[in-house]
């Protein structure tokens, strides 16, 4: 084999070991159907409810896509307040934090919760909730998903 041939035939055999590489290490295509987080319901309502100011509702699902090793959602959520004055949000309630666990297998695993508030006075309010995924103690993804504020 000459030296040209041999110099071709390892940048061939490179190259099959960079495409292997690449086909096989995850990325961050790979990584963005390992987890959904979604607003299934967004609303608020001005008149009504507990207080006659409205409602705040938002309600929220995520859900794992099997094998990604994770084994547990938590959802920590707060209603809070816009101060005008200051150009703002306040907390004004915090929700218990929830903590869903699952086994780490194969199988696809979901949580759906409802959070509504039903502010007390006529000022603009809105839901935060942070929803994060949990491999033990280690977080394999996290997203904040905020409602719409009346």
């Amino acid at each position: 084999m000459t030296r040209v041939a041999a110099r071709a035939r390892r940048g061939w055999l490179l190259t099959l070991a960079l495409l292997a590489v690449t086909v096989v290490a995850p990325g961050p295509t790979a990584a963005a159907g390992e987890f959904q987080f979604k607003i299934l319901r967004n609303s608020c309502t001005t008149s009504g409810a507990d207080f006659g100011h409205g409602e705040v509702l938002l309600k929220v699902r995520v859900t794992e896509n099997g094998l990604t090793g994770a084994n547990k959602f938590t959802l920590a959520a707060v209603a809070q307040h816009y101060r005008a004055g200051t150009e703002t949000w306040q907390t004004e309630y915090t929700w218990d934090t929830f903590k869903i666990t699952f086994p780490n297998d194969a199988n696809s695993y979901y949580h759906t919760r409802w959070f509504a508030y039903d502010p007390n006075d006529n000022k603009k309010h809105r839901i935060v909730v942070v929803i994060k995924v949990w491999h033990n103690k280690t977080v394999l993804a996290s997203k904040t998903l905020t409602s719409k504020s009346c």
